[in-house]
């Protein structure tokens, strides 16, 4: 497949994600698809002439029949709500952001935060930690600087979640899940395929498919 050309300034592919990750703005953008950079390099490798073979090779390809794509590895996002390390597949995650205001809805509490405005579009803003049944610490890590906001979507549902820390992306090896422990809430045992662990940090994997029938049925 063709893919963006290596130049000078391909740092995805030298301290992205493809690289050592070593990039700073990885704190802030999480992967390089996010990241302004790669977006201004990806908009001049569309205006650029097609090169040689290209539409040969891709009539080639949406000709040949569709593969499995399973593996041995997924892709989940990593990150924080409370005290608790979680993670999500990255096929629902849409973004990760820096906070933005979050309007109450008249007379709606519970789990609904209210709406938060993403790129112009409103969301329901959700509170995952009362989803998920999560007590937060009395001394919370958290900092102003720690908190994103995730937009995640499947199917026709979309929701934002504020989350207390992102870490990264991490390639979770699809048999390395155990069951949770008895310490995690019955609520987040519900709604979690198992655990892994990632530095030192017992990571429970949500399932977006129950999650996201639980969300439509709260929020009804």
């Amino acid at each position: 497949m063709t893919a963006l050309p290596v130049t000078p300034t391909d740092c995805w592919n030298r301290i992205g994600v493809r690289g050592d990750r070593s990039c700073p703005e990885l704190v802030q953008h999480v992967h390089c698809q996010n990241c302004p950079v790669f977006g201004a390099a990806g908009r001049r490798f569309l205006d650029a002439p097609a090169p040689v073979g290209y539409q040969d090779e891709w009539a080639a390809r949406l000709a040949a029949p569709v593969e499995d794509e399973g593996g041995d590895r997924e892709s989940v996002l990593v990150f924080r709500v409370g005290g608790e390390w979680l993670a999500l597949s990255v096929h629902v995650l849409v973004e990760v952001s820096n906070p933005k205001p979050v309007h109450r809805v008249p007379h709606r509490t519970g789990i609904l935060a209210g709406l938060v405005n993403v790129r112009g579009e409103l969301h329901l803003c959700v509170h995952l930690a009362k989803v998920l049944g999560i007590t937060a610490p009395a001394e919370s890590p958290t900092t102003p600087a720690t908190g994103r906001l995730l937009l995640v979507r499947r199917d026709a549902d979309r929701w934002v979640f504020p989350v207390d820390a992102v870490d990264q992306v991490h390639r979770l090896p699809r048999g390395e899940l155990r069951r949770s422990p008895a310490t995690v809430s019955r609520a987040a045992a519900d709604l979690s395929r198992g655990v892994f662990h990632h530095r030192n940090l017992a990571v429970g994997v949500l399932d977006e498919r129950r999650l996201f029938e639980v969300l439509r049925t709260k929020l009804r």
